[in-house]
């Protein structure tokens, strides 16, 4: 059977990128995780160290994921909820509400959600037209 480009058929894309998606819905259930686990915590310390684990483990799985994210809304989702976390971790203790930082973290990623829709075929069409 001969291979030759003329012979060879393109690779269908998905009308969506579950894999953006998954990967961006991971790091919304880490950040609700992450006010979960801070709600039982009442020293300072405690919260530096859980957001440090919490932070570095989403940087790295980030680092690793970076190049198969196609999306740069899924990118800058990614990176905006990592400051989030950072900055909610060290704060935690000057305004201690699990419920409202949950329905926050619920609220950022509907945002991501909603410029993932729209974003999506906008990328495509400008990537098609390169």
């Amino acid at each position: 059977m001969n291979t030759t480009p003329a012979n060879r058929s393109a690779p269908h894309k998905a009308q969506f990128n579950r894999g953006d998606f998954l990967i961006a819905f991971g790091f919304a259930a880490v950040s609700a995780i992450a006010h979960l686990v801070w709600n039982p915590i009442v020293e300072y310390w405690q919260f530096v160290a859980t957001t440090l684990l919490f932070v570095g483990c989403l940087t790295f799985w980030l680092v690793k994921a970076w190049r198969n994210l196609q999306l740069f809304v899924t990118r800058f989702y990614c990176v905006a909820v990592i400051f989030d976390i950072l900055a909610e971790g060290l704060l935690q203790p000057f305004h201690r509400c699990t419920l409202n930082n949950i329905m926050c973290t619920g609220r950022l990623f509907l945002v991501f959600f909603a410029f993932w829709l729209v974003a999506q075929p906008i990328e495509r069409w400008l990537a098609a037209r390169r």
